[in-house]
């Protein structure tokens, strides 16, 4: 930190792929399992979000903040300030890449413009705030050991629950074969010369569906190991989120560490987001045969 100026600059180097780390901090859905939970966030140049925040239950304060520079997945900026007091205060996070890793800056300045009387603003919280946050609960988030993804959908439980096990072709690949709608039924789901066996190893009516992965084929000429996904377990978990509904996949065994960790997490994020889609508009973004 630069006790003169007082800024504070924090850099911390995860073991996540750039494109992961900026939907941590810029995903109101990820955010909140290490930052605040927004009502909403828009990585966009002039959005207002607002949260509260503060030393004890007892004592919170409102932070106002407006984004003010957004380069996707390298630098997102936005204003600090507090509801009721003066002072205004600049948060910058910075991404670079290297490698399978992201090396994550952090800078915040502005803090001698806050009222010094306050002990609450004392640079010495802000330092140790931050480095909670960073240090501590970004990277628990980040380098959870297996893929985990989510999304809140405006949808019932059972809606969802149908999607897993009766509907999976209208929303991951049109080129599916097998039984995927009762325990040990076993399916196989097909993208070009790529494809995914798998048995229902658990279905929890509208709450919970596991498939276990028994054999499988990435059709990717640089991968030295094209049956990574054989013997991981894909675990749907569905959860009621105050009127919506919460979808949590999470994929036992695809860890970064795994040959095909990138591309396979890029594919989960894209078909999950089109279960999502299928779920309110009824159309969703499969893949499709010869496609």
């Amino acid at each position: 930190m630069n006790m003169e100026n007082q800024i504070i600059v924090l850099e911390r180097l995860f073991s996540a792929p750039v494109a992961k780390v900026w939907r941590a901090i810029t995903n109101k859905d990820e955010m909140k399992n290490w930052y605040f939970d927004l009502a909403e966030f828009k990585a966009e140049v002039g959005f207002k979000f607002q949260f509260t925040g503060g030393p004890s239950p007892e004592k919170q304060y409102l932070h106002l903040c407006e984004i003010t520079e957004v380069i996707y997945e390298k630098k997102l900026t936005y204003s600090w300030r507090y509801d009721g007091y003066p002072g205004n205060s600049s948060v910058t996070f910075e991404l670079f890449g290297q490698g399978n890793q992201t090396l994550l800056k952090l800078t915040h300045i502005g803090l001698n413009t806050f009222p010094k009387d306050n002990a609450d603003f004392a640079v010495k919280n802000f330092e140790d705030g931050w480095n909670e946050i960073i240090n501590t609960l970004l990277k628990n988030y980040l380098e959870k050991k297996d893929f985990q993804y989510s999304v809140v959908v405006k949808t019932t439980e059972k809606a969802v629950f149908e999607s897993l096990t009766q509907r999976i072709p209208e929303w991951w690949t049109e080129d599916f074969e097998g039984a995927s709608n009762h325990l040990n039924d076993k399916f196989t789901v097909r993208f070009g010369h790529t494809f995914k066996t798998m048995l229902v190893e658990e279905m929890t009516p509208n709450t919970k569906v596991v498939w276990r992965v028994v054999d499988s084929y990435i059709d990717i000429q640089e991968f030295k190991n094209k049956n990574e996904w054989n013997g991981t377990r894909i675990i749907w978990d569905i959860l009621p989120a105050n009127g919506d509904t919460k979808i949590v996949l999470t994929h036992i065994g695809l860890t970064p560490d795994v040959e095909c960790f990138d591309v396979c997490e890029k594919g989960w994020v894209s078909f999950t987001e089109s279960l999502s889609q299928f779920l309110t508009t009824k159309k969703g973004l499969p893949f499709t045969i010869g496609g």
